[in-house]
């Protein structure tokens, strides 16, 4: 019986309670740097390399006993790979948390030396030196230029003022470093425990013709028939509303909370047009004349969705609905997970969801 693993989020590695299937690996030897090689000859695109789809964590020379696909490498999802004897995770978004996606956390915003404070400036003058004061009076220097025929006598004494004078700024204190964030320190050690892989591949993933995650999403929906043109984003269904579309999608997709919908809810919807991943308002606006309805992954809400919410003012009949990009990327990893099976035969191949990140209250 398989026991579940409990990940700590603190300082210290993950508890070992978990019973791993036989190495998959004795059916061929095969690394994690072979499988990117192989996807780099297989994948269909022009590899241009960059900073994305590389390796985020683990040894690229580990021998792979099994690969699993995922829109995101949850620490849920890490743990049911290392359940199903898996080792390279191939995920779509970042692993930890940003498109850097450095294993630790980013540092925070400061001032720098001198805590961003400037210099401190005289009335109507410059930078003053620390300890000499203001700059002499022309009227207490005499010479050439200075349009005093004579020695001018003496300055009477001054008071001692009351301001002190400036001194030169101290040395700033080293900083006591901030303690480990248990969430990042806790992902760390569980991959480090089972060492683990950690792949991104996304930016030439979603270049593949017809766009991977459109494909994955339309075949989830049973719209794959109704395809129009070759870019798979545009489908002609049977009348629908627009109501039980997003009721479909929210129950297809295994929503908990992610489905949004703009529009009337009983307007007949016939053709959709689909906006996978991370789109800017320009699709919007180009793809919504063409179409009943958007269903998209992520947008600015105060672009795409804006735009579309005065579309809806305006009494034009549209519909947008925005499913999340994890959600709207599951599918796409499926799509993945089916391709990498016949790229590497040698290991078991599997896709994890990440599931909806959200839940909607009752």
């Amino acid at each position: 019986m398989k026991r579940r693993e409990f990940v700590s989020l603190g300082a210290g590695a993950a508890a070992a309670m978990v019973l791993r299937p036989p190495e998959a690996s004795a059916r061929g030897a095969v690394t994690a740097q072979e499988i990117v090689d192989r996807i780099k000859k297989h994948i269909g695109v022009d590899w241009s390399g960059g900073e994305i789809d590389t390796f985020k964590i683990g040894d690229p020379a580990t021998i792979v006993t099994g690969v699993v696909t995922t829109s995101m490498a949850t620490l849920d999802v890490l743990q049911k790979a290392v359940q199903a004897g898996a080792n390279l995770v191939v995920t779509a978004a970042p692993t930890f948390y940003s498109r850097a996606d450095l294993s630790t956390p980013p540092a925070g915003r400061g001032f720098g030396p001198g805590g961003g404070r400037g210099q401190v400036l005289g009335r109507g003058a410059g930078p003053l030196s620390a300890g000499t004061g203001a700059a002499p009076s022309p009227a207490t220097v005499s010479g050439p230029g200075t349009g005093a025929s004579a020695p001018m006598p003496a300055a009477p004494a001054l008071p001692q003022s009351v301001v002190p004078p400036l001194q030169p700024p101290a040395p700033p204190a080293a900083a006591t470093p901030p303690p480990p964030d248990p969430v990042y320190a806790g992902k760390n050690d569980f991959i480090a425990k089972h060492k683990l892989v950690v792949l991104r591949l996304t930016q030439h993933w979603n270049q593949r013709k017809p766009d991977p995650r459109a494909q994955g999403l339309a075949a989830t929906m049973g719209w794959t028939k109704y395809g129009v043109g070759d870019d798979g984003l545009r489908y002609e269904v049977p009348a629908i509303t627009l109501e039980a579309l997003a009721s479909q999608l929210k129950k297809n997709l295994a929503t908990r909370g992610g489905i949004r919908a703009i529009g009337d809810r009983t307007m007949t919807v016939r053709r959709i047009g689909l906006l996978p991943g991370y789109t800017m308002i320009q699709a919007a606006i180009a793809m919504l004349p063409t179409v009943d309805v958007i269903v998209a992954g992520e947008v600015q809400e105060w672009e795409s969705a804006t735009y579309a919410q005065d579309v809806v003012f305006a009494g034009i009949k549209k519909g947008f609905i925005s499913i999340g990009r994890v959600v709207n990327e599951a599918a796409g990893m499926q799509v993945c997970a089916d391709w990498l099976k016949t790229v590497v035969p040698e290991v078991r191949v599997r896709f994890i969801p990440a599931g909806d990140p959200y839940w909607r209250p009752l």
